[in-house]
């Protein structure tokens, strides 16, 4: 069944709109609807703010909210409203190459482990930054930096003297840890902390490296 000229439209609209097919939207032929996930719907919304969507789509629900609250509830404390104020404050003050790089540290890292969508909640929160942000996202010679290691310490509960950056070398204490491998998983080279009575070489010491977070 060939698809109706207006759902072609909305098809190129999506496209135009940077959405991703399957990804972001679906169009289902035997009733001629498009289908589309939160993502998708923002974006739409986004670029054409004068249609209303919500009368020739459908969005995919999702429960975004759950997984913010038991995380929260976990913690302690409310973590997606300290790490999006983290979010914007680095955006404004690292080079954009460490901004990528923090940006998809944060955004994958946080998902994958919690289940919470900081890039839902960050245009929600943010919808004038989503060029930025899907263009910091997107780019491939981002350039490694750790300020986001101790911003989500920091968001989740933690204090400066959970975090600290010596060089390109990042030191946590097992509070640190521990909250870190709450609200984040991937792969990163961290090192233990020297304890306050350890060498006075310190971090450049024999300090031995954390496993990697899983």
């Amino acid at each position: 069944m060939p698809m109706h000229p207006e759902s072609i439209q909305i098809f190129r609209m999506l496209i135009e709109a940077g959405a991703e097919p399957g990804r972001d939207f679906s169009c289902d032929l035997s009733d001629q609807t498009v289908r589309l996930t939160e993502r998708g719907f923002i974006l739409l919304q986004n670029a054409y703010p004068g249609i209303d969507w919500p009368a020739i789509t459908e969005v995919t629900q999702r429960d975004i909210e759950g997984p913010v609250q038991q995380l929260e509830a976990d913690l302690g404390v409310n973590f997606v409203e300290r790490m999006l104020q983290a979010v914007q404050q680095q955006l404004e003050l690292l080079p954009a190459a460490k901004a990528a790089w923090y940006l998809q540290q944060v955004m994958s890292g946080v998902e994958r482990r919690t289940g919470v969508a900081l890039y839902h909640c960050l245009l929600q929160r943010f919808p004038e930054a989503q060029p930025q942000v899907e263009t910091l996202l997107e780019m491939a010679d981002a350039e490694p930096c750790n300020d986001w290691i101790c911003d989500l310490i920091l968001a989740a509960g933690g204090t400066e003297q959970d975090c600290e950056i010596v060089a390109e070398d990042v030191f946590l204490s097992e509070t640190g840890m521990e909250r870190l491998n709450t609200v984040w998983t991937g792969e990163y080279e961290l090192h233990e902390a020297p304890s306050a009575d350890g060498p006075e070489d310190g971090p450049e010491g024999d300090s031995p490296n954390w496993p990697e977070t899983a």
